[in-house]
């Protein structure tokens, strides 16, 4: 068993922190597991990888953004024909 240091923290916990804080600021998981050392990616994810603690905002964030970007424009009108809003342009 690792000897931890003052405050808790093992040595090791600095890589589980690392690569949590990689795949938080979206590196792409083979990326991380290269870095890492592993041979397959889902060790990086199940193992050395934990839940970052505003884990909820930033899954918001990203809905809100995806949203925002489907969304038309507002004052922005369709110029092309391409829906005349028929209803039957499937």
């Amino acid at each position: 068993m690792a000897a931890k240091a003052a405050g808790g923290m093992r040595f090791h916990d600095l890589r589980h922190a690392y690569a949590t804080w990689l795949v938080t600021d979206g590196v792409p998981i083979n990326l991380v597991q290269r870095v890492m050392g592993h041979e397959q990616a889902s060790t990086t994810l199940n193992r050395y990888t934990h839940t970052p603690d505003d884990y909820a905002a930033r899954v918001l964030a990203a809905f809100e953004s995806s949203a925002a970007s489907l969304l038309p424009r507002a004052g922005k009108s369709s110029s092309d024909g391409a829906f005349d809003g028929m209803g039957d342009d499937l």
